[in-house]
Order: C-alpha cells, then sequence, then structure tokens
C-alpha cells in the first residue's frame, strides 16, 4: 500500500493480494501494528465507532456501480454499495440490493446485470502480535468485466499519531482486471471466527471441600448482623456516614473563620493560608522549558478572520494541540480569550467554532486548545466521539496521583503555557488576557489556573464554585444551610474533588474568589432557579469584590431552563456569549461582535497534529511522562533509604509512607461486642462487632476448633474486598484445613468491605466510575487521608483486639489477603477505559485491597508472625506502565511512588516469611513468577538480599496454599 502524506515513524501500510477462487474473488490482507489495534465492533453490518479498517471497493464499470465492504481488526464488517438501476430489477422497491453481508448476481434475459442479495460473503480477521489480518470471500459467481478494484486502509487516532490513511494501488484510479465466470465446482474457502463476546478470563470458581468442618461451615451465616438490625445500623452506609460527620465540621469550621471577615486584611487572612494549601496539594510546577511553537496550518476563509492551527509543548514531549483564531487585519495590541473546553467536546466544537470565529471578526484572538484525553490528544480509544475525554480522565487521575502528581495540575500546566504562547506574539496585549472554562469540566482548571497566574485579567468559570447544576438540580436539597460553603464531595474524576481541597478548606468558591480584585463573572450553564440575588453564595462574592473596593469587577452570567432541559449546552452557548461580550467590552474595551457568525468549519480543518509533525514530535502519552517522573522519584527515594544505617531503614520507611497514607494508628480504645455465637459439632464460631473510628464498626468472625479450649492457639487473619462472605463461600476447603489442624481463623470486613459494603464493581464500564467505593476514596482524598490509609488502620486495630484475647498465641498471627477478581487475558486484551460502555471483550479491574492490607499491617505490626497475599498489584509502578489501566480508586495512594513500591514493602518485612502468588500487573494481567520477582526484585535495593524466606509464585493448589500457611506455624 502506499501512504498519503504519512510520517517514517509509524508502521507500513502493509500487503493485501486478490485472487479468485471458483466463484468467489478472494481478498486479503497483512497489516503492520506496532501498537494495539483499535476496535470495538462485531458481527455483520455493525455501526462502526471510529475504528482501525480495511476497506475494499469493487467498481462495476459495466453497471456504474460499487460495493465497498469494510472489515475492522475484529471480523466485524460492514456492506454498502450502489443501488441497481430500477429496469434493471425484479426486486420489491422496498427491498435493498446490498443486504447484510450477502452478494450475488441477478439474470434478466440471461444477460449479467448486476449484484443481487444472494450467497454469504465471508469474512475473517486475526490479531497477532505487530499486526492484523483479515481476509474476504466474494461469491461473483456471472460476474465478468468487474472493472476495477481498490484497497484502503485506517488507522485511527493514537495518542501520539493523528489519523492516517494507506491506499492500494494508490490514490489515484483502482486496479483494472477482468474476472472469468467461477467455477461453480468448487466450493468456498472455509471461515473461522473467533467470538469476541465470549468471557475471556476465567472464572473464580467455588472451593470443593468435604469433612465435618466444611460441612459446617455451609451452615454459617454470612453477615454478623441480621437484616433487620443492618436496615437499621446503616451499615452499607457506615463509611459514608462517617465522612459526611468529618465534612461537616470542616464546613463548619469554614464558615466559623469567614463570619469573622470584615475588612480587606480580614479577607486576606483568611484567602491566603487557603490559597497555600491549595498550592500544596498540586506541588510545585515544573520549569518552563521551550514551548517549540509551530503553526502546522494556517486557513483564510476570506471571512474576516484566520485560523492557525498550531502546537507546542507544555513540557518535553507533550504536545498541545490548538487553533487560534484571530482578525484577518490587526491593528495594534488586541484582546485575547483563552478557552478551556468541556468534557463534552474537544476544540473543534461547533460552539466553540462560533466563539472563536465571531471575537476574531471583532477584533479579539481566540485561543482553544484541546485538553488532555480529548480530541488530538486522546490518550484511550477514540470509540466514542462524544465525551471522549471522560474515558482517560479516571485513569490519568489515578497514574499521576500515584506518581505525585495529579491531573489539574497537568491541565493547569497546559493553559498556562498556552498564556506563554499568546504572550510570544506582539500583537497581544499582555493586560487583556482572559481565560474562560466552558460548561461541564472546564471551568474547574480555568479557576485554579485564574487563582494561581495573575497574567489572567479575568476568569468566566463556567458551572463551578456554587453554580453547577449537581447543587440545584439534580443532588436534592441542599446538604447545607444558606451560609454555609458547599465543599463538594468525592468522585470518579480527580480535577472535581481535589486532594486535601476539604483539609485545607480551599473550597471551589475561594478558587473563584481569590482572583479578587481581578475581574470574574460567575457563570451558570442554566437559569438561576431562584434569581442571582437569592444564590446563597453570591453574597460572599459581593463582599469579597466590595472589601476591595471593586463591586463592578464581579459579573454574573446565565442560561436557561433546568437540568435536564432545554438550556443544556456543550460547551457555550449564544444565550450565554450574548450575556457576556458586554462585561467584557466594558472591563477590557474588547470589541462587540456586530453578528453572532455561524459557519462551523470540518474538523479535518481544525487539526493541527500533521503526520509530519507526530513524525518529528513523537508525542509522549500522560502515562509515559508519568512513569519516567515517578521512576526517578522511586530511585531517589531508595536511593536515601540504602545511605541510612540499616536500623534505621524501617523507621525511615514506616514514617514515609504514613504521611502517604494518612492515620494509620489503630484506634487506642476500641470496644468489642460479641454479637452472637454459635457452637458446631466441630468448631464454634463468635460473632464479635469492633468499633475502630467514630460511626465505624468492623463486624467478624471468630471461628475456634472446638476441641482446643483452654489453649492458646494460633490464629489466621484474613481480608478481602468480598470480605467474609467471599472466604466462607471460596476458600471454604482452606478455612476447614486450618481448622482441622487447630488453628483459629478470624475473618474481618474493614469498612466498605464484606457485609459493610455498598457494592463493588470490577468489570469495567461506567457502573465502576459510579461504585460507592470510588466516590468514598475520593472523599477521603479531600480529607486529607486514604481510603486504604484508613482501611490499614481499621486491619491493625483488629490486630490488637486479637493480641488482646486470651486464647489466641500472639506470636502464632498469620494474616491473609485475598482476592476473588479474574484476571484478564495476557494476549488480545482489547482495551477499553474503565468510563466507556463495554466492548465485545469481559475487561475486569483488579481487587487488590486484601494483600496490600495484609502486607501494610504487617509493615507496621511487628508481632505479625507471617504473611500471604494472593492476587495482589505487583508494583504501583505498573499502573503507569501503559495508557490503560485496571486499578480501583479505593487503593489509590497520591505520592507513594515518590517514596516506595510494593516491592520496598515486602523486603521490610523480612525475616518473616511472606507468600506472594498469582500476582497482577496495572491491567490485571496475571504475571508468570519469573516477571513477578523481576518487578519485586527492584524493591529490595534497600535490603540486603531478597527476603529469605520470601516465596513466590504464579499459582497454587488449594492444598499448597493450606500447606504453607501451616507450615509457617512450625517455625
Amino acid at each position: 500500500m502506499q501512504e498519503a502524506n504519512y510520517g517514517a515513524a509509524f508502521p507500513q501500510g502493509g500487503e493485501t493480494r486478490a485472487l479468485v477462487r471458483g466463484r468467489y474473488l478472494c481478498l486479503s490482507a497483512q497489516l503492520p501494528e506496532t501498537g494495539r489495534v483499535v476496535a470495538r465492533s462485531t458481527g455483520e453490518n455493525p455501526d462502526l465507532w471510529r475504528e482501525d479498517l480495511i476497506i475494499w471497493t469493487i467498481h462495476f464499470h459495466a453497471f456504474g456501480q460499487t460495493l465497498k465492504i469494510s472489515i475492522n481488526p475484529l471480523g466485524a464488517y460492514r456492506v454498502d454499495g450502489s443501488p441497481l438501476p430500477e429496469p434493471w430489477s425484479d426486486r420489491p422497491m422496498s427491498a435493498p440490493v446490498f443486504g447484510p453481508g450477502y452478494f450475488s448476481t441477478h439474470l434478466i434475459d440471461d444477460r449479467r446485470v448486476g449484484p443481487k442479495l444472494g450467497e454469504p460473503i465471508l469474512v475473517s480477521a486475526a490479531i497477532v502480535k505487530n499486526e492484523w489480518s483479515t481476509e474476504v470471500a466474494i461469491p461473483i459467481s456471472d460476474i465478468s468485466n468487474v472493472g476495477a478494484i481498490t484497497a484502503e486502509r485506517v488507522r485511527v487516532p493514537r495518542p501520539e499519531a493523528p489519523e492516517l490513511r494507506w491506499y492500494w494501488p494508490g490514490p489515484a484510479p483502482g486496479l483494472t482486471f477482468h474476472l472469468s465466470a467461477g467455477d461453480p465446482s468448487i466450493g468456498p474457502p472455509s471461515l473461522v471466527r473467533k467470538d469476541w463476546t465470549a468471557s475471556t478470563a476465567s472464572a473464580v470458581t467455588t472451593q470443593s471441600a468435604s469433612g465435618p468442618f466444611a460441612a459446617e461451615l455451609v451452615l454459617l451465616p454470612h453477615d454478623v448482623w441480621n437484616a433487620s438490625e443492618r436496615k437499621t445500623l446503616e451499615v452499607d452506609r457506615m463509611w459514608e456516614k462517617n465522612l459526611t460527620v468529618r465534612v461537616n465540621n470542616a464546613v463548619l469550621a469554614e464558615s466559623h473563620d469567614w463570619k469573622n471577615v470584615h475588612s480587606l486584611a480580614g479577607w486576606e487572612k483568611f484567602r491566603d493560608p487557603r490559597i497555600a494549601a491549595l498550592k500544596a496539594s498540586l506541588g510545585p510546577f515544573p520549569e518552563r522549558t521551550p514551548l517549540r511553537t509551530s503553526v502546522t496550518r494556517k486557513l483564510d476563509y476570506g471571512e474576516g478572520f484566520v485560523i492557525e492551527n498550531l502546537i507546542y509543548e507544555s513540557r518535553p514531549g507533550l504536545v498541545v494541540t490548538a487553533n487560534l483564531y484571530l482578525p484577518s487585519k490587526i491593528r495594534g495590541r488586541i484582546p485575547a480569550i483563552v478557552v478551556v473546553h468541556s468534557q463534552h467536546a474537544p476544540k473543534v466544537q461547533m460552539e466553540l467554532q462560533d466563539l472563536g470565529m465571531t471575537s476574531a471578526r471583532a477584533g479579539t484572538a481566540v485561543l482553544i486548545m484541546d485538553q488532555l484525553g480529548a480530541g488530538e490528544r486522546l490518550q484511550s480509544q477514540p470509540w466514542e466521539g462524544h465525551r471522549e475525554s471522560y474515558f482517560s480522565r479516571y485513569a490519568m487521575g489515578e497514574q499521576l496521583y500515584l506518581a505525585g502528581e495529579s491531573l489539574m495540575k497537568w491541565m493547569v500546566w497546559d493553559i498556562d503555557r498556552g498564556v506563554d504562547v499568546l504572550l510570544t506574539q506582539p500583537y497581544i496585549d499582555p493586560k487583556r488576557i482572559v481565560l474562560l472554562g466552558a460548561v461541564a469540566g472546564g471551568g474547574d482548571p480555568a479557576a485554579v489556573t485564574a487563582a494561581l497566574d495573575d497574567r489572567i485579567a479575568a476568569v468566566i468559570p463556567f458551572n463551578f464554585g456554587g453554580a453547577s447544576p449537581e447543587d440545584h438540580f439534580t443532588s436534592g436539597p441542599r446538604p447545607y444551610g444558606s451560609e454555609l460553603a458547599n465543599p463538594g464531595w468525592g468522585e470518579w474524576e480527580s480535577t472535581r474533588n481535589l486532594r486535601d481541597s476539604i483539609k485545607g478548606q480551599f473550597f471551589s468558591w475561594l478558587i473563584n474568589a481569590s482572583v479578587a480584585p481581578r475581574g470574574f463573572i460567575f457563570s451558570f450553564e442554566l437559569g438561576w432557579p431562584h434569581g442571582i440575588e437569592n444564590e446563597p453564595i453570591w453574597k460572599r462574592y459581593k463582599r469579597v469584590f466590595s472589601l476591595y473596593g471593586q463591586p463592578d469587577h464581579l459579573g454574573e452570567i446565565d442560561g436557561f431552563g433546568p437540568f435536564p432541559g432545554p438550556g443544556e449546552v456543550e460547551n457555550v452557548g449564544l444565550q450565554h456569549r450574548v450575556k457576556l461580550y458586554p462585561i467584557l467590552n466594558r472591563w477590557f474595551d474588547m470589541p462587540l461582535p456586530a453578528t453572532q457568525y455561524h459557519n462551523p468549519r470540518p474538523e479535518a480543518d481544525l487539526m493541527a497534529l500533521t503526520p509530519k509533525a507526530a513524525a518529528e514530535r513523537k508525542p509522549k502519552t500522560v502515562s509515559a511522562i508519568g512513569f519516567e517522573i515517578a521512576q526517578t522519584n522511586l530511585a531517589k527515594a531508595r536511593a536515601f533509604r540504602a545511605s541510612l544505617p540499616a536500623s534505621e531503614r524501617l523507621r525511615s520507611l514506616r514514617a514515609s509512607l504514613k504521611k502517604k497514607l494518612g492515620d494509620v494508628d489503630p484506634a487506642p480504645e476500641a470496644h468489642a461486642h460479641v454479637i452472637w455465637t454459635k457452637r458446631l459439632s466441630a468448631f464454634w464460631v463468635e460473632a464479635i462487632t469492633l468499633d475502630t473510628a467514630p460511626g465505624i464498626i468492623v463486624p467478624l468472625f471468630f471461628i475456634k476448633p472446638q476441641n482446643a479450649s483452654g489453649q492458646r492457639l494460633p490464629v489466621v487473619l484474613a481480608f478481602a474486598q468480598g470480605g467474609k462472605e467471599a472466604f466462607l463461600t471460596q476458600r471454604r476447603g482452606d478455612i476447614a484445613e486450618l481448622l482441622k489442624k487447630g488453628v483459629i481463623v478470624c475473618l474481618a470486613d474493614v469498612r466498605g468491605t464484606g457485609e459493610t459494603a455498598d457494592g463493588f464493581h470490577s468489570v469495567v464500564g461506567p457502573e465502576a466510575l459510579n461504585a460507592p467505593s470510588t466516590s468514598l476514596a475520593a472523599t477521603e482524598l479531600m480529607l486529607g487521608t486514604t481510603a486504604l490509609g484508613q482501611r490499614v488502620k481499621d486491619a491493625r486495630t483488629v490486630v490488637h483486639y486479637l493480641a488482646s484475647r486470651d486464647d489466641i498465641d500472639s506470636k502464632q498471627l498469620l494474616l491473609w489477603g485475598d482476592s476473588f477478581v479474574p484476571a484478564n487475558p495476557r494476549e488480545g486484551l482489547l482495551d477499553q477505559s474503565v468510563g466507556q460502555v463495554a466492548g465485545p471483550q469481559v475487561i475486569r479491574q483488579s481487587d487488590p485491597l486484601g494483600s496490600l492490607l495484609v502486607l501494610l499491617t504487617a509493615l507496621y505490626e511487628n508481632n505479625i508472625h507471617a504473611v500471604a497475599a494472593r492476587g495482589g498489584l505487583v508494583s504501583y509502578l505498573s499502573v503507569l506502565g501503559d495508557r490503560f489501566c485496571y486499578v480501583p480508586q479505593d487503593v489509590i495512594v497520591p505520592g507513594i511512588l515518590d517514596t516506595a513500591d510494593i516491592g520496598d514493602i515486602v523486603a521490610a518485612l523480612g525475616p518473616r516469611a511472606v507468600l506472594l502468588e498469582g500476582f497482577v500487573d496495572g491491567r490485571n494481567r496475571r504475571l508468570t513468577e519469573s516477571e513477578m520477582k523481576s518487578k519485586l526484585w527492584q524493591g529490595f535495593s534497600t535490603a540486603e538480599s531478597a527476603p529469605s524466606r520470601l516465596t513466590v509464585r504464579e499459582d497454587s493448589t488449594p492444598a499448597e496454599l493450606t500447606i504453607w500457611l501451616e507450615r509457617q506455624f512450625s517455625h
């Protein structure tokens, strides 16, 4: 194949062939692909999204018709063609000529006149390492003198490359040829098609077991509380209620301080520590490296404006794509608007084009850049064109947190460097740069940028700081009084719930108000339900600007209607722009547009990353840059610990991890309550609750062999996301064997697990983003803690409770962490982002909570005898090893890779025995024993050698796990 304007840094076009077999025309293509394919659709005639394709077009010169067959790497195919001339067809007028996947000829008066519904088209495809291939067999009986055939390969956009196309035999007319009638005695080629919709992950089966112990374990209830008690105690909302109390306390403290603001000095005393906390949350920004700005295309339609498609690098390798709208004739210095688009659509969206063209025609420059994960800067798969940035924001947020960074910080820096780009132009007035953040995700980074960059003369952050639809229409009654500021609540998107924001009290309204006395326009997509003067937060904004003596520097605009409703827009609607222009004219003498210009251009016109530019720049993904940052910081942390005396290394590791995890100390006075007791012939069970924090109760089962009265027995304490029920149903045989050997088994549900969980979603899809654990974990980050740290606190409290009992041997306490989620396939994984609608393959998030709990608990508790961890995450660094990751939000620890990885924790547990088996990487793929060791051993640099009693294995039978657990008690 020949490529059209294609950079040499990317794969070659491939090879295609054609031959005749009997009555079939057989076409094949072999297409190199150094990266993973992009494909979602399966079956016949699907509505193909933006997917990799091979497209064959057959031209029937005798009939003036074409048959086009599009095939993706999964073998999904679509058949399109021009209809037959009506006089040549005896088919009903409503009947299609080309049916779904079928094609043959239609004879009239023994003349060959063209195609008709008949024999099936046969299609097959395969994906192997570094290439994909496909074959198609098209029935051609009774067709001759076909005419011409062309092939086109479409490689849809990747994070490092724009959409690319190859043509065979070239972009010019196709290859002409003649087909003789096929031999009907030769059958069609064989067809093997893979069913991509079948689950590729192995299921977790319930463990079978026999004997009295196993038989009686079946009889046990799975919960400590009965249904009535659970409803009364609201145990599934226990963690949420604990968080609500802690958030309310912060809100009341903030309100108390606000009531004391009566002067400009008082405001600055209120503001400054909170903005300092915002800066500390984001951390230091990188140095201002060369922008390497380049205009890749300039468009002039002769209508009063020009568009420069440009790229720049906000940091080395991170390419930003943008459109700069300018007046056709620039006179003197002109004002500029920097636009931060919403999550809904990137820079090419119609409303943004209207804003850019209208303003440029009037004399204002408008810079609209693609945000990370959107448009030409997508980081995931371009399966769905609408709101595609949703799908990668979750992954980028997790990955950057682990690297000690944040998605908000990176978005702010992109915008900040965009201002740098404008200021390199002599025609831009540096005192008249306005920042506009569009609805749904644009206002957040715009507001934060303006708070930190005083070059912004005014900011218009839509749907932020008390103006979101959620505040007014979707969240029910306001949870706070009219005089209290809304601190927000955690969700899947890290830019909407900034880390430490509740702890540091930099609520969204404070970020907006901090720009005073510069311009601020309180902006709402919809209509104020009761008018702006009745908006509680509006009173605060008015007070701040009045203290500066600049009440006119405060403005407001809104749209119309409720949510959902006709007033919704994707970025900035006409109803908002007509209100905005007069305010900007009054403040900055920005020219008022004479008319609202509307003539949107095709996306192809506005693409900035050309194949040539991509080949030269070799854009890096967020995960790749984050990996480099994390790897560098981790190496420094390991070198520092290695420089310490051996006796100091454990203390240093514990202290540094505690700063990242938050409060992990066990509750000093944890009250235990025995809810019920059951005595069976083989063992007896105590159902116990343990108070580990205000409003947090950990339910646990204490299962003890019957013949062990008066003895101090060894104990195995087990944790998993699925809790007691998962162990009793899927590890029943292991538990029975331990009890038979005289070992006590304790099953505990830390907050948000087991019977205290409010649902857990492991399968990737939109519901995974809405899992309660995601929201609660994000709220913990806003409060300055972590979900994992709070659960370690619970686990350590259980350990201390067990150590206080007189029926266990506190020197024989073993921890067991487990996972019950199947791994993803190692090969042929059809990646998709966590938020996307499910594709043809079942993809699951990992479940490493159990293993992390036992490793971290053992790190802080000296009396833990041994640790067994199954199905855990091999390293946090592996989460950044790819632009896709499948790790739940509730195990994310911001900045953990600044100090340690999982291998460092394992190394610190020596000389105690540790078993690690069935570990997975950041994409939830099971690793081999050698791969596990390779990644873990990197963390042993601060130890003299790998722990002498460390066992690493890919998998084991239930008997082998029990044997290992039992063996540790003999040491």
